[in-house]
């Protein structure tokens, strides 16, 4: 099925962000891994899972006041996955990856380092600071040929008008100092909490 980029453009611009377009969400989906193989576009049916993290990077700019940039965000199971091949090696990607769930961006944030990052996000996800959607999203499990990737409930607080959400914020936040990035997903609530 062919992605339908006017719907999906629709489906973003109604989170009313402030500091991210619904085509900065599509970085790296016409790149190819050290394989050749080409990453894909996310499937709509996993559409709703990016919404919490990037409200989450949407507070984080309009906190920091810097700017970020995405890196990473969906990755198709082919993309993502290391050749079945000993002798080609391991690309260092984890082969059940929030990215092919559409729940995790690496990014970086101008002038600041990577695990300067990781604390306030820690901090945000250990507090418990719940964070806003003007709609509602109903996350979609993923499974890929490693397994199911882990997956958990977001702490919600459901608003009958207007059609929005309170959420907490949980999930996985990791600085990559070697390369000055830093990784989140809002896998929600798991026993698994590593990427």
């Amino acid at each position: 099925m062919a992605f339908d980029e006017e719907a999906f453009a629709a489906r973003i611009d109604a989170l009313g962000l402030k500091h991210f377009t619904y085509k900065e969400l599509l970085a790296r989906t016409t790149s190819k891994n050290k394989f050749g193989t080409k990453n894909s576009k996310p499937p709509m049916r996993l559409w709703d899972n990016i919404i919490p993290t990037i409200i989450v990077l949407d507070a984080l700019r309009e906190e920091l006041g810097k700017s970020i940039k995405l890196q990473s965000v969906y990755r198709s199971e082919e993309f993502n996955q290391a050749s079945d091949d000993p002798t080609q090696g391991y690309t260092g990607r984890a082969k059940t990856s929030q990215h092919m769930a559409f729940t995790a961006i690496d990014f970086t944030v101008s002038g600041m380092s990577c695990t300067k990052v990781e604390k306030i996000l820690m901090e945000w996800r250990d507090g418990g600071r719940m964070f806003y959607s003007p709609h509602k999203f109903e996350r979609k499990a993923e499974k890929v040929k490693a397994g199911t990737i882990p997956f958990g409930e977001l702490p919600r607080q459901w608003h009958v008008w207007p059609f929005g959400v309170w959420f907490s914020f949980k999930g996985y936040i990791h600085a990559y100092p070697s390369e000055n990035f830093t990784h989140v997903d809002t896998r929600g609530l798991t026993s698994k909490m590593t990427e």
